[in-house]
C-alpha cells in the first residue's frame, strides 16, 4: 500500500516537472510602439501666411491686421513667426505650440489675440486647394493659412490721431533690463507731420526724418551719420533706436512704440497746444461755398451734389493744430498754424484717386493759403495767391451732424463732475445750464462743460461724421450718453478724462 503512495506521489512530481518544462511562461504581451510625436508632416514644413479667422463651418474668414502674419514650421520641430517663435510637436492630425514667452503687457491687442489663438490649436488639416487650417477653441474656430504671400500693405495711410506732437515720457531700449522715467526730466518730444516726416527734439536741439506707417506697423529712418553730433549719448541711443521699431498702439492721449518680440517700448503722451495759439472761434467743420475772386468780387460756387453733400468739399479745423478734410473723392489730412491772421496748411496724407479739376483746385488752396478772415454772418476766407483769391466757407457742423433726438432737446443741469479715481464734484443746482434747442444751437450759462471764451451760444452736431453716441459743441468733442432724466458728457472719458452729469430741468 505504502509502495503504491510512493508510485502516485512520484507520477505526480513527474507530470508537474514535465508541464514546466513544456508549458511556454505566462509572459504580458510587448506593448505596441508608440508613435512618433515628434513626427514631421512635409506638406506642413516652410512657410504659412495668414489669411484669417473664423467660426469652424464659416467658409469666409476675417481677416486679424491689416497686415500679414507669416508662421514657418521647421523640419526639427521648430516654429518661426512675427512674436510667435517657439516650437510645434505632431501625433496624426493633433497638432501642439509652445512659444517663447514675451512681455504680453507690451504686445498689442491684435499680436496678443494672435498668440493666444495659436496656443489654443489642438489638430490641423491642409485640403486639396492647399489651405490649412489651424482648429482651435476646441474646434469651434479655425485660423486659415495660405502658401502665398499676400501683397504688401498700402502704407502711409497716415491716421490723424497720429499727427500731433507727442512727449516721450519713459522707455525701454532694447537690450535694456530697466526702463527710464523721462516724466521729470527735460522735456524730450516727437512730432509727426503730415508730409510723413518726423522730427526728435531733445534740449540741445533736434533732428528729422522719413517715416512709413499703415494702420499700426511703423518705420522710421533719419539721415544723421555715425560722426554727426545729436544731444547726449543717451539721446543717441533713443534716436538710433527708432530704426527699431515696427509697431505702434494708440490709446487716446497715450502713444506706445513697441520693438520687435516685446524688447522694448517708448511711452509718449501727446502734447496740448499753446494757449491761445489758435483762434478757438476757427476750429471747427466747414462747408466750402466756392472760389472767390477778390478784385471783382466773383464768386463760382459749388453745383449740383456737392452744394450740399456731407462728403464733399469740407474741412475741420482742430484745437491741437490739426486739420481733416474731403475733397471732390478724397479723404485728406493735415496741420495748419497760425499768428495772428496769418495761417499755413499742409495738407497731404490721406487717399489720392480720382480727383475732379474742382477738387485738385480746393486741395491746391488750401495749400496755399496765407490769411483767413471771419465774417460777420459767421463765414469764413482763406485768401490765397498774394490776397487774390480765396475759399468762402460756411458753417459745416449741420452738414455732418444727424438730427438730434427728442431726448436730448430741452434745457438741462449740471448736477456734478466725474474724474477717475476722483471722488463727483457737486455743483449748486442752476450754476451751470446748457439748453439744446431744434435750431442747432445750444445755449450755456456758466463755464463747465464749454468754457466762455466761444460765448453762451453754441452750435452742436449730434453724432458728427457718423460717429454713434457722440456730440460736438463748437471745437470739442463729448461721448453723449442719455438714461432718462439724466445726461451724461464724457470728454476723452475712455483714457479717465471727465465726464458731466446733468439732470433734466423741468418746468
Amino acid at each position: 500500500m505504502k509502495t503504491i503512495a510512493r508510485l502516485g506521489l512520484l507520477a505526480l512530481l513527474l507530470s508537474i516537472v514535465w508541464a514546466a518544462c513544456t508549458h511556454e511562461p505566462d509572459v504580458p504581451p510587448r506593448p505596441a510602439p508608440k508613435s512618433d510625436t515628434t513626427a514631421v508632416d512635409s506638406a506642413l514644413l516652410g512657410k504659412w501666411y495668414l489669411l484669417g479667422s473664423g467660426w469652424k463651418y464659416d467658409m469666409d474668414p476675417q481677416p486679424l491686421d491689416t497686415v500679414a502674419y507669416v508662421l514657418e514650421f521647421g523640419g526639427d520641430g521648430s516654429l518661426h513667426g512675427y512674436a510667435v517663435n517657439g516650437s510645434y510637436t505632431l501625433k496624426d492630425t493633433a497638432l501642439r505650440f509652445k512659444l517663447h514667452a514675451v512681455d504680453e503687457q507690451r504686445m498689442p491687442d491684435r499680436l496678443l489675440t494672435y498668440r493666444k489663438k495659436l496656443l489654443s490649436v489642438y489638430r490641423y488639416t491642409i485640403y486639396s486647394d492647399g489651405l490649412l487650417r489651424l482648429y482651435y477653441d476646441n474646434d469651434t474656430k479655425y485660423l486659415l493659412f495660405d502658401r502665398k504671400e499676400p501683397a504688401p500693405p498700402v502704407l502711409n495711410q497716415l491716421p490723424r490721431a497720429l499727427l500731433a506732437t507727442w512727449r516721450i515720457n519713459e522707455y525701454r531700449l532694447i537690450e535694456d533690463r530697466v526702463t527710464r522715467d523721462l516724466s521729470n526730466s527735460e522735456p524730450i518730444q516727437l512730432r509727426f507731420n503730415v508730409d510723413t516726416t518726423w522730427t526728435l527734439k531733445v534740449s540741445s536741439g533736434q533732428t528729422t526724418g522719413p517715416f512709413r506707417t499703415d494702420s499700426w506697423t511703423i518705420r522710421f529712418n533719419h539721415r544723421l551719420k555715425p560722426m554727426d553730433r545729436f544731444g547726449s549719448p543717451d539721446d543717441r541711443r533713443l534716436l538710433e533706436s527708432l530704426r527699431e521699431v515696427v509697431w505702434y498702439e494708440l490709446k487716446g492721449d497715450e502713444l506706445t512704440l513697441y520693438f520687435s518680440e516685446g524688447a522694448g517700448f517708448i511711452s509718449c503722451q501727446k502734447v496740448d497746444p499753446e494757449a491761445g495759439r489758435i483762434d478757438e472761434h476757427l476750429c471747427q467743420p466747414w462747408k466750402l461755398v466756392g472760389f472767390g475772386h477778390t478784385a471783382d468780387g466773383s464768386l463760382r460756387e459749388l453745383t449740383g451734389a456737392d452744394r450740399l453733400s456731407n462728403k464733399t468739399f469740407l474741412v475741420e479745423l482742430q484745437i491741437n493744430g490739426m486739420l481733416y478734410t474731403l475733397s471732390s473723392s478724397n479723404e485728406l489730412y493735415g496741420n495748419f498754424s497760425m499768428n495772428g491772421q496769418s495761417i499755413r496748411m499742409n495738407v497731404g496724407g490721406g487717399t489720392k484717386v480720382g480727383e475732379t479739376k474742382a477738387g485738385e483746385a480746393y486741395v491746391r488752396a488750401l495749400n496755399a493759403a496765407e490769411r483767413f478772415e471771419l465774417q460777420k454772418d459767421g463765414r469764413l476766407k482763406l485768401f490765397y495767391n498774394q490776397g487774390r483769391d480765396y475759399l468762402l466757407f460756411r458753417e459745416g457742423i449741420s452738414i455732418i451732424s444727424s438730427t438730434p433726438p427728442a431726448e436730448l432737446l430741452g434745457k438741462w443741469v449740471m448736477a456734478d463732475l466725474r474724474r477717475y479715481a476722483m471722488p463727483p464734484t457737486g455743483f449748486k443746482l442752476s450754476e451751470q445750464t446748457v439748453d439744446f434747442r431744434p435750431d442747432g444751437f445750444v445755449y450755456i450759462t456758466g463755464t463747465e462743460p464749454f468754457g466762455t471764451s466761444l460765448g453762451d451760444k453754441l452750435r452742436y452736431g449730434y453724432q458728427p461724421w457718423g460717429n454713434e453716441d457722440n456730440l460736438l459743441v463748437g471745437y470739442m468733442y463729448f461721448s453723449c450718453r442719455i438714461d432718462g432724466d439724466e445726461l451724461r458728457l464724457g470728454r476723452n472719458s475712455s483714457v479717465d478724462g471727465p465726464v458731466y452729469v446733468f439732470k433734466r430741468l423741468r418746468k
